[in-house]
């Protein structure tokens, strides 16, 4: 009897465990849906939201628009310098922490693997797709 009050302690340990780790993972998906600025002057692997500081004039600076539905808007820089916004998808994979846009034709763009995310923080390394 002992044995099985242990066992449905330990279980019930674990699903609230579960069930925390789950919030974090969403709200990770919350905390990316706005506006990030590369901040290069920081890191090379460092975004910030757009209204965190006034940044530095700069001849190009990647930004990334991340909306519900999965929709994102990412900054492209043009040949002759007349860069320009395209909408495409993203898609977070919160258990690897694995970061997709692809364009509007499904091709994928880019792929981070997000390090750090906070509320004034994208922390994340490009990959290779």
């Amino acid at each position: 009897m002992k044995t099985l009050r242990l066992s449905l302690v330990i279980l019930s340990f674990l699903l609230i465990s579960c069930e925390k780790e789950n919030e974090v993972k969403s709200s990770q998906t919350s905390l990316l849906k706005q506006t990030w600025l590369h901040s290069y002057e920081e890191s090379y692997d460092i975004y910030r939201p757009s209204d965190y500081k006034d940044f530095p004039a700069s001849w190009y600076r990647q930004s990334f628009i991340f909306e519900d539905n999965n929709i994102c808007l990412y900054s492209v820089s043009a040949p002759n310098d007349a860069h320009y916004g395209e909408k495409g998808k993203w898609k977070l994979d919160t258990d690897s922490n694995i970061l997709e846009i692809r364009n509007q034709k499904s091709e994928v763009l880019y792929r981070f693997k997000i390090i750090e995310l906070k509320k004034d923080l994208l922390k994340m390394k490009l990959i290779d797709s």
